[in-house]
């Protein structure tokens, strides 16, 4: 029988040797890949019988059965087929947030990326993803509650949170991690200016930190590598910011603006930086030192300006603490410290002191340390004046045991130095002159803070010798402008043709209509007049607002005392035979006193007198000069007014 080539696509017959049913497994032909083939189903009939090639019709549904059954088992039995796998494309991973803000692509070398490295920026994956479409309510409240789920305590979010987990992976992955420094709080531009503007407007009032030292750190970047140091900046741009806002606010750019939409955002941004790099227990650090309290001081003054008040008498008695816990409230032996028979009461049998008396500091902790002492002097005393309750941070008057430190050398800081202070220069004024003149104003009238804090405010307790210390004391505080240079007295009208002109600068008030005037000259702060001479313009004018208001002060405070002297005596309450405390003060009153009349007389002429010298300052000082230290500026004058209203109406 002759094959065709039909008939060759098809198995031959099986023998009578196989077996009469259908395998239930797939034969080898099958599991190499030839399952075209499908085997014959043996009919049961005489094994000496020839089977047909091919099946008949009657058996055909008996037939496709068999093949169903056949491709069942074999779905079940046979592995995939080994066909060659197409390449899955690598998605790329999320761009970091400066990437993604400028829309650029982003590579897969870092955390950081090239851009970011190039642009000397940190990267970051902090932005969260967008999704595409409408908004889904349920993811919506899942994140709301995943926000509700932070910590209170260190206000880090949910570990669960994916923004979270590819933050930290980043962080992991990144061999330069994000380093706190000055540009969390603006761009080194912008802090350069504003670098610039406290030593122009808040060093002559506040004459720390030391600024050739500071400014050499500043070029060694020392925000990068020391925390301190970045404290210290963080706390004098909020110093700047919250008391003169409206400078800073002309170097902040477009983009900047947008990050800190007011001058208190800016605040509270340094005050964050700062809290960030001083970090817990900095108190306990052996490398405590003088900067430390100016940081604490700076942090002070800026609550004050922004009236949290808490912070203010937090942060400045912190700061005398510091200055105390590192002797530089003591004249000398400042590392010396006698503790008596403490350590003995407490079980030690280590000497009775702490320190050395060899040990001495360098002139620059020195000086800085009595800046910042009578810095606070001044601001407590301004604050008791104002009428305000200060007596948790009090300031003991000087004993012969217990001195208080001498002032700081009137000499600019450009001739301190570690190992030596080198002569003003000849002819020359010190900066130190006008802080110095503005301290011993309110050193006028130590006795009458003696005696208040021994018998109390407004007690009357020997009014014979409390009238000759009010005398006494406003007759040293008129005297303290008697020998102070020119260039920090006020020139009157007539003296301005003798060759001691004073620059008036035009003022533009901070309203939109004016904002270019104030770009183009900057309120004339960008005009050839020296350095120097603005900043005795600014310290002129906070002079002659501490000599008002002290002159005010006592002159208000002996009309009180003398109301109430009368009151007393009238329902005769007054003791005829004086105290011997009171006589003890007999040693620190010198020369004759007027009677009674004559003092009353000085004080009424005094009170027209601080009226008119009132006028006299607000005409011959320039506004740009005042705002500086506007808010006390303008606290003072507001005291004098609502002291002397019926004066100045009639």
């Amino acid at each position: 029988m002759t094959s065709s080539p039909r008939s060759s696509q098809y198995p031959p017959p099986p023998d009578g040797q196989d077996p009469h049913y259908t395998p239930i497994y797939p034969s080898a032909s099958v599991l190499d890949g030839q399952a075209s083939r499908v085997p014959y189903p043996h009919a049961h009939a005489h094994p000496h019988a020839q089977e047909p090639a091919y099946p008949k019709l009657e058996n055909i549904n008996e037939v496709l059965q068999a093949q169903q059954a056949l491709h069942a088992n074999a779905s079940h039995v046979l592995p995939p087929l080994s066909q060659p796998q197409q390449p899955k494309p690598n998605r790329l991973r999320k761009a970091c947030d400066s990437c993604s803000i400028r829309k650029v692509k982003c590579d897969e070398s870092g955390p950081p990326c090239r851009a970011c490295v190039a642009l000397e920026i940190p990267c970051t994956f902090e932005r969260p993803s967008k999704r595409r479409g409408p908004p889904n309510r349920h993811a919506e409240a899942l994140k709301k509650r995943r926000l509700n789920d932070v910590d209170p305590i260190s206000g880090a979010p949910s570990p669960q949170s994916p923004t979270n987990a590819a933050h930290a992976l980043a962080q992991l992955q990144s061999s330069h991690p994000a380093q706190l420094s000055a540009e969390a709080i603006c761009p080194l531009s912008t802090m350069n200016a504003l670098i610039d503007d406290f030593f122009m407007y808040i060093h002559p009032l506040c004459p720390f930190p030391h600024e050739p030292s500071f400014r050499e750190a500043w070029e060694r970047r020392e925000d990068f590598t020391n925390p301190s140091f970045l404290a210290l900046l963080a706390s004098m741009i909020a110093a700047l910011v919250a008391s003169f806002p409206r400078k800073p606010r002309l170097h902040l750019k477009a983009q900047t603006r947008h990050q800190y939409p007011s001058h208190l955002s800016l605040v509270e941004k340094c005050r964050e930086v700062c809290a960030q790099a001083r970090g817990p227990g900095y108190l306990d650090r052996p490398s405590l030192n003088v900067y430390d309290a100016c940081t604490s001081y700076f942090l002070g003054l800026s609550g004050a300006y922004v009236f949290q008040w808490r912070q203010l008498r937090l942060y400045f008695a912190e700061s005398l603490t510091i200055i105390r816990a590192l002797g530089l409230h003591k004249a000398d032996a400042q590392g010396y410290t006698y503790l008596g028979s403490v350590p003995s009461a407490w079980g030690s049998n280590g000497p009775n002191f702490d320190g050395s008396r060899e040990f001495k500091i360098d002139y620059i902790t020195e000086q800085i340390g009595r800046r910042v002492f009578w810095t606070i002097f001044v601001g407590v005393r301004t604050i008791q004046q104002l009428g305000a309750s200060f007596s948790e941070l009090t300031i003991a008057p000087a004993t012969s045991t217990e001195p208080l430190p001498p002032l700081p050398e009137e000499v600019d800081d450009v001739h301190v130095f570690p190992n030596e202070i080198q002569p003003q220069q000849v002819g020359v004024v010190s900066l130190m002159t006008g802080f110095n003149t503005n301290v011993r104003i309110y050193l006028s009238y130590a006795t009458l803070a003696s005696t208040e804090m021994a018998f109390g405010g407004d007690e009357i307790f020997d009014w014979n010798r409390q009238q000759r210390i009010f005398e006494q004391s406003l007759l040293h505080c008129k005297h303290i402008l008697d020998n102070i240079p020119d260039v920090l007295k006020i020139q009157p009208q007539g003296g301005r043709d003798i060759g001691f002109h004073q620059q008036r600068q035009p003022y533009y008030p901070p309203m939109p209509e004016f904002s270019e005037m104030r770009h183009l000259g900057l309120d004339t702060f960008t005009n050839p007049e020296p350095q120097d001479t603005r900043c005795f313009e600014i310290q002129k004018a906070n002079v002659y607002a501490s000599h008002l208001s002290t002159r005010s002060f006592l002159v208000e405070k002996y009309f009180l005392q003398l109301e109430k002297f009368r009151a007393l005596k009238n329902q005769s309450m007054l003791s005829s035979s004086p105290n011997v405390p009171p006589a003890g003060l007999d040693r620190f009153l010198t020369g004759s006193s007027l009677d009674d009349e004559g003092l009353e007389k000085l004080m009424s002429d005094e009170r027209e007198q601080v009226v008119k010298d009132l006028l006299v300052v607000l005409g011959s000082i320039d506004m740009v000069n005042m705002e500086p230290n506007g808010d006390s500026f303008v606290s003072s004058f507001i005291h004098l007014y609502v002291a002397y209203s019926a004066t100045l109406l009639f």
